[in-house]
């Protein structure tokens, strides 16, 4: 397949030395003339483990030339990936001149194309940039309709620098957020031969996985570095007890707990945050990190009750009592939070939770029902069917 590299950077340059090692023709496009001439030599203008292997190979092969033309490009090519940069503003916000652009040349271009052409996004841009900003540019300045005349996707990509020709030949996982089927299928032929199971999903998430990813990776540096402080201060060897943390797939290191929803409780999570928290201001260490945890959690509790409150509904039927399904331990329960200032608020809640109802007079959740939440007992429902006449019928009569 033909394929159009816009900006030849770090990601272009992995970009044209991996498509190519895969019978791919590659054109190279950028504006600085000297990288062209470093490519054109046979080797590439980023450092990178094993890639001027590839760009040689690229160029004694014919599989890869180089244009500062976008017409040139656009027209030797079916597919045109964009890997340009988007640096931030002082303020943050992503700087979108270099894409906007590049967008404005394909456009000029594909007004004189008469063939159906893709366009790929690569470079990490916030979700709704493509949708609401880059297709109605490029539909205004080439006349062309998107899912008729050109397709588009976005692919972010996941390549750690050092390990950029590795990642490239062995991702993950290959994200194709397309417009629609016809994009995605198209895009999905260039990695026919690359080991990685590909997840085709919407263009939104696609440009969300990077922000998703990134933000998480400095996430868990800064959570290494907190626990590495208060290991340090107890004398533990903290490479030893994260190396044995991240043996945990099951727990630590899986999907278990990364899944959007109410916030967390239960009795254990709570108080071990709590006393770690405790040992940590003791010992004058600053976790800023850590002790964010609960008033995220909290302000989460306060989310939960508004998305309720939207629904513009005052009778709520609620299933699960307990801090996690299928048990029947009511400690730390946010749900229990959240049924209280529902019935504050007004609102006309019921509950239904077959395993909590069994035990609401032993142990711990007697305590539970008779003094700290006593509203409890006049919110349980005794049967399924209740729930529903008391959420779902009634709130229609009303």
């Amino acid at each position: 397949m033909n394929i159009s590299i816009f900006g030849m950077g770090y990601v272009g340059c992995i970009l044209a030395a991996g498509h190519s090692s895969q019978g791919h023709k590659i054109i190279g496009l950028d504006i600085n003339q000297s990288k062209l001439d470093i490519l054109n030599h046979g080797k590439s203008p980023v450092f990178e483990k094993d890639i001027d292997n590839y760009i040689s190979e690229a160029i004694k092969k014919g599989l890869l030339e180089t244009t500062t033309d976008a017409n040139q490009a656009i027209k030797n090519s079916e597919i045109s990936l964009i890997s340009v940069g988007t640096p931030s503003k002082e303020n943050g916000e992503i700087n979108l001149n270099f894409t906007i652009k590049v967008c404005e040349d394909i456009a000029k271009a594909l007004k004189e194309k008469q063939t159906y052409h893709l366009i790929v996004f690569k470079s990490t841009l916030f979700p709704g940039t493509v949708e609401n900003i880059l297709i109605p540019l490029i539909e205004k300045t080439s006349g062309k309709k998107v899912g008729k005349d050109f397709g588009i996707c976005h692919n972010p990509e996941f390549l750690r620098e050092g390990s950029g020709m590795e990642d490239f030949f062995n991702p993950p996982v290959i994200v194709i957020g397309q417009l629609d089927q016809k994009s995605g299928d198209l895009l999905e032929q260039i990695y026919k031969e690359i080991n990685g199971e590909t997840v085709r999903t919407t263009i939104k998430i696609g440009e969300m996985m990077k922000y998703v990813n990134n933000t998480f990776h400095g996430l868990k540096v800064t959570f290494a570095n907190e626990i590495g402080k208060i290991a340090k201060q107890l004398n533990i060897d903290s490479h030893e007890l994260m190396k044995i943390f991240c043996m945990d797939k099951q727990l630590n290191l899986s999907p278990y707990y990364l899944k959007p929803g109410v916030p967390y409780g239960g009795s254990c999570l709570t108080k071990d945050l709590e006393a770690l928290k405790f040992e940590a201001k003791n010992r004058n260490l600053a976790i800023p990190l850590l002790n964010s945890i609960k008033e995220s959690n909290d302000s989460h509790i306060e989310y939960c009750v508004k998305l309720i409150e939207k629904t513009n509904r005052k009778n709520i039927g609620i299933l699960g009592l307990s801090f996690k399904e299928n048990t029947n331990d009511l400690r730390s329960s946010v749900i229990i939070l959240i049924i209280e200032q529902l019935i504050k608020k007004g609102f006309n809640v019921k509950v239904y939770d077959k395993i909590v109802a069994n035990s609401e007079k032993l142990g711990a959740n007697k305590e539970i029902f008779e003094k700290q939440f006593p509203f409890l007992k006049d919110v349980l429902a005794k049967t399924m069917e209740e729930i529903i006449n008391h959420s779902y019928h009634s709130n229609l009569r009303g």
